[in-house]
């Protein structure tokens, strides 16, 4: 359900914007500076929302390995994270729903990361 700036509403970034990476530094930028923008124009679309959802590792179609490599990959991203298993699309969904039918949230960022960002 991506939407553009310009239609107030949820948006989604990624945890790339959220912790610093070496050799990432071009799509942290990316995600930090979506972030800073909701925050920046919240209160000028005021009655409107914006918010931002940071999904952390999450088990999509967008990693074509299958069976034991899969589970391999998803069990050494998620080690270290509080929560260590990747999350799965409804997830990120319910975060959100939750942005969308909760209005007295707005200009914030939910990380549905399962405490990666504090790992």
């Amino acid at each position: 359900m991506p939407r553009t700036v310009s239609s107030p509403g949820p948006k989604s970034h990624g945890f790339w914007g959220r912790r610093g990476f070496q050799e990432a530094q071009a799509i942290g930028s990316v995600g930090g500076a979506v972030e800073a923008l909701v925050r920046a124009i919240a209160p000028e679309i005021a009655p409107k929302r914006i918010n931002v959802v940071s999904p952390g590792t999450i088990d999509t179609p967008m990693v074509a390995a299958q069976g034991d490599e899969r589970s391999s990959f998803y069990s050494k991203a998620t080690a270290a994270n509080i929560i260590p298993r990747a999350g799965t699309a409804d997830e990120v969904a319910h975060g959100i729903i939750f942005m969308i039918q909760n209005d007295f949230v707005t200009g914030t960022t939910i990380d549905v990361d399962g405490g990666w960002l504090l790992s």
